[in-house]
């Protein structure tokens, strides 16, 4: 499925991408150099692609929270966030290991440069007067970045490992301009 021809709509595109998450390794997305997906195939014997009741629901949700749906990059649309809004960022984390240097769910990567740009983010955010919540790795790097924010350890779980016994035991950071 992933190498076929290109969708032609956004229906194809979209129905596609839930597919191709459904089927493959643990749900994760990425892509290569090149932009295409490239996760192999998971293990399921029968993957519900299409959840029926949930998009129910969230067809009901959408349509009586007129919600403004856009494609644009994460700097464009946070700076249209206002005063009081909630914002929760969820960026590829700051690698803590040699081992778990990955960083390229998409073909431009997520590097420290693209770090300190979401951090300069944030602090506009902050400014703004929103409530901002992060999650990224536990590492100096991370810990610098947000020094003058509110920052919690947490205990994670990781659900993307082949060894089932490596997806405990791992730190998280959850940096808020709140208590």
């Amino acid at each position: 499925m992933r190498d076929e021809i290109q969708p032609r709509n956004d229906v194809e595109i979209a129905a596609r991408f839930i597919a191709l998450n459904k089927t493959c390794y643990n749900g994760l997305y990425r892509v290569n150099q090149n932009g295409k997906f490239n996760v192999p195939m998971g293990e399921y014997e029968k993957p519900l692609i299409c959840d029926t009741r949930n998009l129910k629901n969230v067809s009901i949700l959408l349509r009586h929270s007129n919600p403004g749906i856009q494609c644009v990059g994460y700097s464009e649309m946070l700076l249209k966030a206002e005063t009081n809004d909630f914002v929760y960022l969820d960026p590829p984390y700051k690698p803590v290991s040699s081992t778990s240097n990955f960083t390229a769910y998409t073909h431009q990567g997520f590097g420290d440069h693209d770090q300190v740009q979401l951090a300069n983010v944030f602090r506009k955010l902050a400014d703004r007067g929103c409530l901002i919540l992060l999650s990224n790795s536990n590492s100096p790097f991370i810990r610098e970045l947000y020094s003058d924010f509110s920052i919690k350890e947490v205990d994670v779980q990781r659900a993307i490992n082949c060894k089932g016994s490596k997806r405990t035991g791992h730190k998280e950071l959850l940096i808020s301009n709140y208590s």
